[in-house]
């Protein structure tokens, strides 16, 4: 089983490390009753230009993303659908995440009766010098349902896009809905 759940700043993410267990003090859901205002209000205090988050990427066994991984909302999501169309168009997909230099990659593994991928996040090793009270992984990986996979991305996203159609400024918006498009039109 996996999940995906986009998560947006609500106050400053001056730091990558922070304790697992005040996150909340840190994110929003998008499916929180209050994102919408709190968002708007970030939105507003950057002048419509940034906008910080995270998506969340479970399986049943492992955590394959992290609040850690916090970057441009926007550009993270533009990313996850570039390598997305990679990947459909060549069985291999990449991005590298814009502020914190992650890199993201999907491959194909060919398997019967379906179709698998190994999903792997590298993190920059440089974030982590000197930070010894992080709890700090370097690289995840899993293999993913390849079908699950797309479902869940296209889910999330079409969620994210929708959610950022309510907001305050809207740049990013026709890339994210042009790259769904070309992901759904892709045979």
């Amino acid at each position: 089983m996996l999940t995906i759940t986009t998560y947006i700043e609500q106050k400053n993410l001056d730091s990558f490390c922070f304790n697992k267990e005040n996150f909340l003090d840190y994110f929003i859901s998008l499916n929180d009753t209050l994102s919408t205002q709190v968002v708007n209000r970030r939105l507003k205090q950057h002048k419509g230009h940034k906008l910080e988050g995270v998506v969340i990427i479970k399986t049943i066994d492992t955590i394959m993303t992290d609040f850690m991984d916090w970057d441009d909302i926007d550009l993270m999501w533009i990313g996850i659908l570039e390598m997305t169309l990679e990947y459909k168009r060549t069985g291999f997909g990449e991005h590298l995440m814009a502020m914190n230099n992650h890199r993201w990659s999907i491959k194909k593994i060919i398997t019967n009766p379906e179709n698998l991928i190994v999903f792997r996040i590298k993190r920059n090793p440089l974030i982590f010098e000197g930070k010894s009270s992080c709890e700090v992984y370097k690289e995840t990986k899993n293999i993913v349902n390849e079908k699950e996979f797309f479902s869940k991305i296209l889910q999330a996203a079409n969620e994210f896009i929708s959610f950022r159609e309510k907001l305050f400024k809207m740049d990013s918006i026709g890339r994210l809905k042009a790259l769904m498009f070309e992901i759904n039109n892709e045979k």
